[in-house]
């Protein structure tokens, strides 16, 4: 059974698992409602989007999915990643910003996003441009709540810091990478969002399928994966910690008649301050396994053996 919180102190209520639109495996108009339409059965009412993912058109999937049920959703998406020609980054200059939210409005065919993030952090525009304009595009009613993803502690403590100094609509939420093999945000960004009641989504919470079961260490990855195109990085990656990591995931997931994915998915529900976790679920059978890491409790002697062999890195 799907479980429910609500983002900071909006209000709004979102199951704790969120579709990502990702759609690595290639995106089809089909696919894309069929994932939504298991979505909805499974109880997910969240939905997370970008306009970067494949250049727009995921959110012109989800538009056609969508339609007709718009009110059945909470929508967050995303500005401030796309690549131009010469793959500069746009970045959110107050023009990225406008056109941005204009082109995703009409891909998603809805008046309004409940929760605007800025994708990544500008180094070049001003903080002050960006929220400023962020805030107009609340008070105009294109977007109920803004957020942010990807910001260092620093540069979410600024942000929170020039909202207040000009009044501006300040982030409720955070999106992040966090699992059990980058747990980088322990230290400083997740309690400060704890402190300032901003919720945090992470993305990644299976480490993009290294903590779903399929991959060991001093094994290849199976042929065809990803992480097999990636044989550099899968080595880099699969460090003897990290199948180590793995191995204890694997044996609570059978201990507990649950899959590896739903552990580590729970794992990161189980922790203070995360609201949801963000899973890119390209199929039907894929949407109703992640659903399945919300609605139990993962226990106190598995999160204990969790903590230890996540925390100990020799």
């Amino acid at each position: 059974m799907m479980a429910y919180t609500t983002i900071g102190s909006t209000g709004v209520e979102v199951s704790r698992v969120c579709l990502g639109t990702c759609f690595r495996s290639g995106l089809t108009t089909a696919g894309c409602r069929a994932v939504i339409d298991e979505a909805v059965e499974q109880g997910i009412n969240f939905i997370d989007c970008a306009n970067m993912y494949h250049g727009g058109g995921a959110e012109a999937a989800v538009g056609k999915a969508i339609r007709g049920r718009r009110e059945k959703f909470v929508i967050t998406s995303k500005v401030g990643a796309d690549r131009s020609a010469d793959r500069r980054r746009e970045g959110l200059a107050t023009a990225t910003i406008s056109r941005g939210i204009e082109a995703t409005l009409s891909r998603l065919g809805t008046d309004y996003i409940d929760f605007y993030l800025c994708h990544l952090p500008d180094a070049e525009t001003p903080i002050a441009e960006t929220l400023g304009t962020m805030d107009e595009l609340v008070r105009q009613g294109k977007v109920r709540y803004t957020g942010c993803s990807n910001f260092d502690a620093e540069q979410l403590d600024e942000a929170l810091a020039v909202s207040k100094q000009k009044q501006y609509t300040a982030f409720v939420c955070h999106q992040v990478c966090y699992n059990l093999l980058d747990r980088r945000l322990d230290d400083e960004v997740i309690p400060l969002c704890a402190q300032q009641r901003i919720a945090v989504t992470t993305y990644g919470p299976t480490a993009k399928g290294l903590l779903a079961g399929r991959y060991r260490y001093g094994e290849p990855p199976p042929p065809g994966t990803m992480w097999d195109r990636m044989s550099d990085s899968f080595n880099k990656v699969m460090t003897p910690h990290a199948g180590a990591i793995i191995d204890t995931v694997v044996e609570i997931a059978r201990e507990r008649d649950r899959t590896p994915a739903q552990v580590a998915m729970a794992w990161c529900l189980a922790q203070p301050g995360i609201a949801a976790v963000i899973t890119g679920a390209d199929t039907v059978e894929r949407v109703r396994e992640n659903s399945g890491a919300a609605g139990w409790a993962i226990d106190a002697e598995a999160m204990a053996r969790l903590e230890e062999v996540s925390t100990n890195s020799n």
